[in-house]
């Protein structure tokens, strides 16, 4: 099941609401556990078994954890929590990257005249990367005495299975939403900000997204690219990218905040960065920050690896851990030489310094430069495309684009830049926190007025349209 769906939209969201809000508080967990497993066990419900698996793995280490710190056996603690931690990655590992392993060792080991086992083709299970790596800052908050174990597994359940961000994150902490797991607020006015926060995520992919996606597969689908289109179809490609992943942030945002919640926010305008440093921090924000708090700091505090060290094998994590691909190796190792870079000759911009265009072009040029491994997933692809884009191939022409393009694609493609162009002049820091409120203060009236438009416009182009899944699913 996904936001952008019918049967979402008009039946499993009202019907859970509704009971979410008529039954005592003590109850609510519940209902979100049940709800957040009918939503998951729509897609497949045998996986339905790993996800409470991994569930009741966690609550348990987590209490014998604590047991141990608590008595002062902090050795034995760490053997439990490497046990745990040991135990979801062999999890992770098995189902994102068994395949690619398989082929990596008969590669390998085929010159040499070896034969090896294969494998039946592992379904990777729906947002697998992200509920085990909440799981992980579990345990480990609880190891550092960051976090209290929660003594009702109801709770922690609720925890990992939150279906607003259950596929495609946020990547929740539980240090930073234990209290609201047991007390939190529920008013209109949150609940109206975060229906707003709904509907603008899916405007932004509905009519944004999906309306861009046409122009992506033209780049993709060329066998032949040559430099302009190559570059064009790679921007359109991140636009879209853009737009559906911090679509689908808002929308998780707003569901939360539907519900009493308050996510960490999961982008700061990231295609207004002005170096690759920048763009880090800026997108997909919690998964940077899980990786400075659990590889890049504890390396650096270990004196496992001096900075430099650390940043790069945190880089290269975190391209593996978008997908058991050399292409997103390719692409985390792309990032780990250009941040170095940056800091090696001062090149690094801050998320609040001052603001140069022709700065932020060279960022997006040089981003566009590593966009073909992460689209396309396939290094040979990529490297198409990479052939197209340096010019290897002509010069080239944007006829191939147009030829078949409707005119309400080109409109929300214009719509597109403008949205970037204005996004400068929003601080997302409004949207979160006490000054939640900010947004629908300052941007009402007209703003919400289009707003409205925009949502009825995207619900008509969803009846029209069957739905397109998020890009982000995949990892």
């Amino acid at each position: 099941m996904v936001f952008t769906s019918n049967i979402f939209l008009f039946l499993f969201l009202p019907v859970f609401l509704l009971v979410y809000y008529l039954v005592k508080d003590s109850w609510r967990s519940y209902v979100i556990v049940l709800g957040s497993y009918v939503f998951y066990a729509w897609w497949r419900p045998d996986f339905l078994l790993l996800f409470v698996g991994i569930s009741y793995w966690n609550y348990w280490f987590g209490l014998l954890i604590k047991q141990r710190i608590d008595g002062g056996d902090k050795q034995t603690a760490f053997r439990l929590l490497s046990i745990g931690v040991i135990g979801d990655l062999a999890a992770l590992g098995y189902f994102k990257y068994a395949n690619f392993g398989v082929e990596v060792i008969a590669e390998v080991l085929q010159p040499l005249g070896i034969n090896t086992f294969t494998l039946e083709h592992i379904i990777l299970p729906l947002g697998i990367s992200f509920y085990v790596f909440q799981a992980l800052s579990y345990i480990v908050d609880i190891y550092r005495k960051d976090a209290e174990p929660t003594r009702r597994f109801v709770d922690f359940a609720a925890f990992i299975a939150l279906f607003p961000q259950l596929i495609a994150g946020p990547i929740l902490r539980y240090s930073l939403i234990d209290q609201q797991l047991k007390q939190r607020s529920h008013s209109l006015e949150l609940f109206s900000l975060g229906a707003a926060r709904f509907m603008l995520g899916f405007v932004k992919k509905v009519l944004i997204a999906d309306s861009l996606a046409p122009l992506g597969a033209v780049i993709l689908g060329e066998s032949q690219p040559q430099m302009v289109d190559a570059w064009f179809g790679m921007f359109i490609s991140l636009l879209q990218l853009y737009f559906d992943f911090s679509g689908y942030s808002d929308m998780a945002i707003g569901l939360g905040m539907m519900m009493g919640f308050r996510f960490a926010e999961n982008f700061n305008q990231p295609l207004l960065c002005q170096s690759m440093t920048e763009f880090w921090r800026r997108w997909h924000l919690t998964l940077a920050d899980f990786l400075r708090d659990y590889v890049y700091l504890p390396l650096i505090r270990s004196r496992t690896l001096k900075a430099e060290g650390a940043l790069f094998c945190t880089m290269l994590l975190s391209g593996f851990w978008h997908g058991a691909s050399f292409a997103y190796i390719l692409f985390g190792l792309y990032f780990a030489v250009l941040m170095l870079l940056e800091r090696r000759f001062n090149l690094v911009t801050k998320v609040n310094g001052p603001y140069r265009l022709w700065r932020n072009i060279l960022a997006l040029v040089v981003l566009c430069g590593v966009m073909p491994f992460f689209i396309t997933g396939d290094t040979d692809h990529a490297l198409n495309l990479l052939t197209g884009m340096y010019g290897l191939r002509g010069i080239g022409s944007l006829d191939a684009y147009f030829v078949e393009t409707s005119s309400m694609t080109v409109a929300f493609t214009g719509l597109a830049l403008v949205w970037i162009a204005l996004a400068g002049r929003v601080n997302l820091r409004y949207y979160a926190g006490h000054k939640q409120g900010y947004w629908m203060q300052h941007v009402g009236g007209l703003s919400m007025l289009l707003l409205w438009a925009g949502f009825g416009l995207s619900l008509s182009r969803l009846a029209a349209n069957s739905f397109s899944p998020f890009l982000y699913f995949q990892f």
